[in-house]
């Protein structure tokens, strides 16, 4: 055998240990599980490392859309412009793979307008790569913070009135409910017409209502995470709702979850003592002041602090919000009877 096929035959043994290392043979399963309970799961590609190098053009760094935990490129794969994933740890890591599993087996048997669809998924390399639809308006983190583009108060409504409804079909709509457990503005991806479409499922909670809830440790955006979650570690559907009012704070301020400020403040402590000393209209961001109603302000403010109540049981259910969303934006008219004739069904 001479070297250049040693060389292959060398490769191909590698990327076939990945596969099974990363899990490949248990997700497989997996979705054929999924697509035989008939939970809506699409057809999940498995892509070869070839496929993924072809479609960034061997990392192209002109290609990059982003970097936190993974380096997101920009790709073509089967004439289509997708997103995708790579960590940056190159290292085996069983902590790292589960994340990925865990984010590939929830994207694909989720299907849903609010959330982002995954495409395929590489599994003969160190980390699993992870490919998704493409979003050009990328996150809304971003977005936010934008000096050229800022997001108008009627889009920002609108967006709240997206991930709701996504979150709802994720509590609701499926065999078991699911908790996103990191829902925050870097996880929001804005399509061409900034709808919006929650993204990141790696942290995300299955859970089992019969059984007793089990301990999980902390996972999430300081300044976003539940106190609740905090003390028990319990994970609930009440977690997502606390993350989520903060997401509306944010919206209305313009101000991160964490206020980097000397005592390191969070932004619903914040909002609360401004509310409690009447300085609500001082806290809001003054994009939203100029476009939004007073009434408009004072209904999505008692929303989100209803969100963030304290304890879990205080909180409404991400489909009582949805609705008062749709409600606020169209005063009780078609958007309020279209959650009802799409009513999540199991």
């Amino acid at each position: 055998m001479g070297q250049t096929q040693t060389k292959k035959t060398q490769k191909t043994r590698t990327k076939y240990e990945h596969f099974i290392k990363n899990g490949g043979i248990f997700l497989e399963k997996q979705l054929a599980i999924s697509r035989c309970q008939n939970t809506g799961s699409r057809q999940l590609k498995t892509l070869s490392i070839d496929e993924i190098e072809t479609a960034i053009n061997d990392y192209d760094p002109s290609l990059v859309l982003g970097i936190v935990e993974s380096t997101v490129y920009k790709g073509v794969m089967d004439d289509r412009v997708v997103a995708v994933k790579v960590p940056r740890n190159s290292e085996q890591n069983s902590d790292l793979i589960s994340h990925y599993l865990i984010e590939a087996a929830i994207s694909v048997v989720m299907n849903h307008e609010n959330l982002v669809k995954i495409y395929g998924c590489c599994l003969e390399t160190c980390v699993p790569i992870l490919v998704y639809e493409y979003m050009p308006n990328g996150s809304l983190f971003r977005n936010l913070r934008s000096n050229r583009n800022r997001i108008k108060w009627s889009v920002r409504l609108r967006v709240a009135a997206d991930i709701a409804y996504g979150l709802s079909y994720m509590h609701n709509a499926l065999s078991r409910p699911v908790v996103h457990r990191d829902v925050q503005s870097m996880n929001i991806l804005l399509d061409q017409s900034f709808r919006a479409k929650l993204s990141n499922f790696g942290y995300s909670v299955i859970l089992t209502p019969e059984e007793k809830p089990r301990k999980w440790s902390f996972e999430g955006y300081l300044g976003c995470i539940d106190p609740e979650y905090l003390k028990t570690m319990e994970v609930t559907e009440k977690c997502d709702v606390y993350s989520f009012g903060v997401l509306l704070l944010e919206l209305m301020t313009g101000k991160q979850p964490v206020i980097m400020d000397s005592n390191d403040t969070n932004l619903v402590d914040v909002f609360v003592s401004a509310v409690d000393s009447n300085g609500l209209t001082e806290i809001i961001d003054r994009d939203v002041l100029g476009q939004a109603s007073d009434d408009e302000i004072r209904q999505v403010a008692q929303l989100a602090l209803t969100c963030v109540a304290k304890k879990g049981e205080e909180r409404p259910t991400m489909t009582d919000v949805v609705q008062e969303l749709w409600r606020i934006q169209d005063q009780g008219g078609s958007k309020l009877n279209k959650i009802k004739s799409k009513t999540h069904k199991k």
